[in-house]
């Protein structure tokens, strides 16, 4: 499905569907015919990359939004190591971008998916004053509880005997990763977000429905629930547009 999508995307001349900033960072990058004031930025999930933005780039342009999206480290044309893939590293990526967009754009929104929007909350405090709202699809709030969990008991003692932790799409989590996520589960715990939008399914075996809500309802935030939405929300598409522009 993506793979189609991508393909499409290659042959619309208002997307670059790999440019470089910073000499580090790649960048999907789709701009409108006219001058556009408004871009959002996404922020994908564990082992995908920037191009999973095609699924919406399409419905951003027409209502008027610049569409960007970057690789995170290590992931998609990012050959960084993954000895340096931590969320330090994935937070100043966001803010790089950030700044690249907030040169040329009144309004800037975020838009994370999974363990983009682990990364995005804990960036909340570094960013928010440069963004208008955040929005999260089917956020990975606790992903190093929901890491653990699917790993079967993982805990930092597997690093006594293991350089690394393997996991799909030749991902490694090496120790110092590993407790900067568990840090991170501990700051969006902890910390208080404003101008955080969460667009959720009931029926997603990652993240689990019912900490969404209490997460929304503890920080006072709008969220929607989509009736049998998977991780990810595939197929719902249109309603995840409709919740960004709606809000």
């Amino acid at each position: 499905m993506i793979e189609d999508l991508i393909n499409k995307a290659k042959k619309d001349k208002r997307v670059d569907i790999d440019c470089v900033i910073n000499n580090n960072i790649h960048m999907f990058k789709a701009t409108g015919n006219n001058k556009n004031e408004k871009a959002i930025l996404y922020v994908h999930g564990l082992g995908a990359n920037k191009n999973w933005i095609t699924r919406f780039y399409r419905q951003l342009l027409d209502n008027n939004i610049d569409v960007y999206s970057i690789d995170l480290v290590s992931h998609g044309n990012d050959i960084t190591s993954f000895k340096k893939f931590n969320v330090t590293n994935c937070v100043q990526y966001i803010k790089d971008a950030l700044n690249y967009l907030k040169s040329n754009y009144n309004k800037v929104y975020l838009f994370g998916s999974s363990y983009g929007g682990f990364v995005i909350l804990n960036a909340y405090n570094e960013v928010i004053n440069y963004v208008e709202n955040i929005y999260l699809m089917c956020p990975a709030i606790n992903f190093c509880e929901i890491m653990e969990e699917k790993v079967g008991g993982l805990n930092i003692d597997y690093y006594n005997n293991h350089d690394f932790l393997p996991l799909y799409n030749n991902i490694k989590i090496y120790k110092n990763t590993y407790k900067e996520f568990k840090k991170g589960d501990e700051f969006i715990k902890h910390n208080k977000f404003k101008k955080v939008f969460i667009i959720q399914g009931d029926n997603d075996t990652t993240v689990n429905v019912n900490n969404i809500v209490k997460f929304c309802n503890d920080n006072n935030l709008k969220y929607k629930i989509i009736n049998n939405g998977k991780h990810e929300l595939y197929g719902y598409d249109s309603e995840i547009i409709e919740f960004i522009l709606n809000n």
